[in-house]
């Protein structure tokens, strides 16, 4: 009985106690298995065999990663505001305006493939697109302004970055300078030719205290700038209005006291065209203040490279053609401007600054937008809004749009880097007393 006491009590003792190994070490006890890992749950939910999830799992991570890199390229600069909100909205343009981003693209695109400018030389189709003008710009601002919105702010212009200066306060710099220009006074009445959503007149009005019309081709933009207005407390001070700038009729003679135009005119078929209408509606004695975009007097139109240049940004930027400084001058004292002051700004000082080209040189800083225009970025870029077109995340034709501003951004920071190109011709007129 003692013995067999002894025995049940050794083996009860055996089921109890910790595993030894042979030198009588105890032995840790194994791990519960761990539970499924979410993408493997995930890759047998859809299917694909243990054995390549693995690779699927490293080819989904790399997906999310460029995904990620391509919601920065495109709202990374400027006031930018991220590129989620992008797709967001340009899925609600298509709803909203009733367009097909695919086919508005394919027809904007069709006006700057209509000549070869290697072989026909630098003007090469122009004569089509100054004849459609109005159809070229309105394709192009539908198109092109929420990708300007969201990469760049809400005022679709260039400016040198002093030293120490932020991207922001350079652009509203360069705005305060034109306005310096004008000689306005709180109260006046001041047209901004070629607003878009308003971001210039904006800053000017806070910065002056002044009252300001805004004018574009493109109705989204008018309901885009007055819905701002609206949000930023402005609507009493500043508005927009759809016109086109060749045909004011909504505006009477010497209506006026100041116009200014940023970066705008350049769309204009012929300058003379737009230049007699702000002068038609400016107050006598008043004055028109713009920056031009002009090709420089280091454009050659028999070098290939340089004729590249000025297709890339006509393509790029919905420009019919694009004129030289001494052709501004002439069309504005053709129609009978007094021409008080002209000069290159990107040829002034800029000490320890920014040239306003840098933010479209390529840069492999993935954070920045400039990674897209690096050889691997404008491969990521085009090839990620693809597939998201394919899987709906995007509208069909947005790598498209998104390739033909990437094309405007190569041609000037290459103007801008060669010194051929311009995007801030100061001129400052007055209309004469009589």
């Amino acid at each position: 009985r003692v013995i067999a006491t002894a025995a049940l009590a050794l083996a009860l003792c055996a089921l109890v106690a910790p595993p030894v190994d042979a030198f009588g070490k105890r032995k840790a006890a194994a791990p519960p298995p761990p539970p499924p890992h979410p993408m493997s749950e995930l890759l047998n939910k859809a299917g694909i065999p243990e054995s390549q999830h693995m690779t699927a799992g490293i080819a989904l991570s790399v997906f999310a990663a460029f995904f990620l890199l391509l919601v920065v390229q495109l709202g990374g600069g400027g006031a930018g505001s991220g590129g989620f909100a992008l797709i967001k909205s340009f899925f609600g343009q298509e709803s909203k305006r009733g367009i097909s981003v695919n086919d508005w693209i394919g027809d904007y695109n069709k006006l700057h493939h209509n000549g070869d400018y290697v072989k026909e030389g630098d003007k090469a189709g122009v004569d089509e697109r100054n004849s459609m003008y109005a159809k070229m710009v309105n394709a192009y601002y539908e198109l092109a302004t929420l990708f300007y919105e969201w990469g760049w702010g809400q005022s679709f212009h260039f400016a040198q970055k002093k030293f120490n200066e932020t991207f922001a306060e350079s652009i509203r710099r360069h705005e305060h300078y034109l306005a310096s220009m004008l000689e306005v006074k709180p109260g006046m009445k001041v047209l901004d030719v070629g607003c878009g959503i308003g971001g210039p007149y904006r800053n000017i009005a806070r910065f002056t205290g002044c009252d300001i019309t805004g004018i574009t081709l493109n109705e989204y933009q008018v309901k885009r700038a007055n819905e701002i207005n609206r949000q930023a407390g402005l609507s009493d001070q500043v508005r927009s209005v759809q016109c086109d700038f060749m045909q004011m009729g909504p505006f009477q003679d010497n209506s006026f006291d100041a116009v200014y135009a940023i970066e705008a005119t350049c769309h204009a078929p012929v300058r003379q065209g737009v230049y007699s209408e702000i002068k038609r509606v400016l107050k006598p004695g008043a004055v028109f203040a713009c920056y031009e975009w002009c090709l420089t007097d280091k454009y050659d139109p028999t070098r290939p490279e340089h004729r590249q240049i000025k297709k890339q940004i006509e393509e790029g930027d919905g420009l019919p053609d694009m004129a030289r400084p001494q052709e501004v001058v002439a069309a504005l004292k053709d129609v009978g401007f007094e021409v008080l002051h002209t000069r290159d700004m990107a040829l002034d000082d800029n000490p320890a600054g920014e040239p306003w080209y840098l933010p479209l040189v390529p840069s492999y800083k993935v954070w920045t937008q400039r990674f897209q225009f690096t050889g691997v970025g404008m491969w990521l870029t085009k090839n990620m809004l693809w597939v998201m077109e394919g899987i709906w995340l995007a509208p069909k034709g947005t790598y498209k749009v998104q390739q033909m501003l990437q094309q405007g951004g190569i041609g000037c920071s290459q103007g801008g880097i060669t010194g051929t190109f311009t995007p801030m011709f100061l001129c400052v007129c007055r209309k004469p007393l009589k």
